[in-house]
């Protein structure tokens, strides 16, 4: 199972959006300064801002993808202040038929 994230650095007020396996790891990994040349690897005062645990890779990929193109503050701001942000984009992500990107099969 795979983990979606949003993390913040209040230092750079900058977002990262992710997904993993490992999400501890990873996260710690962003931490330290891991990826040298990473977005944003200056930072150091990532913390979790948003977070969907225990979803298939393929899912937590789709929302990504999303999540990248609809990247704003506001946009994130919404996703934490929604009590039930996660389940609308686990509702609209988990069946890869349901995302416009992934219709080309319907289109046959």
């Amino acid at each position: 199972m795979a983990t979606f994230y949003i993390i913040h650095s209040k230092s750079t007020n900058a977002f990262y959006t992710g997904s993993s396996t490992n999400f501890e790891m990873q996260f710690e990994q962003h931490k330290n300064g891991h990826f040298p040349k990473g977005f944003k690897s200056s930072a150091t005062d990532w913390v979790a801002y948003f977070i969907i645990h225990d979803i298939e890779i393929d899912t937590a990929n789709r929302i990504v993808k999303h999540t990248k193109k609809n990247k704003s503050h506001e946009y994130f701001d919404s996703l934490k202040a929604d009590p039930n942000a996660a389940n609308k984009l686990l509702e609209e992500f988990t069946n890869v038929r349901s995302h416009p990107d992934n219709n080309h099969e319907d289109a046959r």
